[in-house]
């Protein structure tokens, strides 16, 4: 499963894909199974699931800056700051998927992409992966 996250520099091991963002591979893990790793892992993360979200697996979270979002992304995602988060899954091959997030920020104004996400993403994706792998 991969996860990617536009804007974000290539990491050792993540999978660097698509612009140089994370993204995370899942072998022998059913569809059904990684759309609920994702909506679970994200949500329990603090992100608000957007209507109309998981269609032809593309999923849109949005959340809110505030303190506990500050210690676990940093100091730039404070109050009045909103990170948007796209996550794709997209079947590469027979029983093998990749997951890709794309981390946008917004401070009152439009969304653009961000780096600052980067640690926070790749720990997202790797709940994702493991919890695809138990359900």
């Amino acid at each position: 499963m991969f996860l990617f996250v536009a804007g974000c520099g290539p990491t050792a091991g993540g999978g660097a894909e698509l612009g140089g963002g994370l993204s995370r591979k899942i072998e022998f893990a059913p569809r059904y199974n990684i759309e609920k790793a994702i909506m679970t892992v994200f949500q329990a993360d603090g992100f608000e699931l957007l209507p109309g979200s998981g269609r032809r697996g593309r999923f849109l979270f949005l959340r809110e800056g505030d303190p506990v979002g500050q210690e676990r992304f940093g100091e730039w995602f404070g109050p009045g700051v909103t990170l948007r988060a796209e996550v794709s899954l997209v079947e590469v091959e027979f029983g093998t998927h990749r997951v890709y997030c794309v981390l946008q920020v917004s401070n009152g104004g439009a969304f653009v992409v961000s780096p600052g996400g980067e640690r926070r993403g790749r720990i997202l994706l790797q709940r994702v992966k493991k919890l695809a792998d138990v359900l």
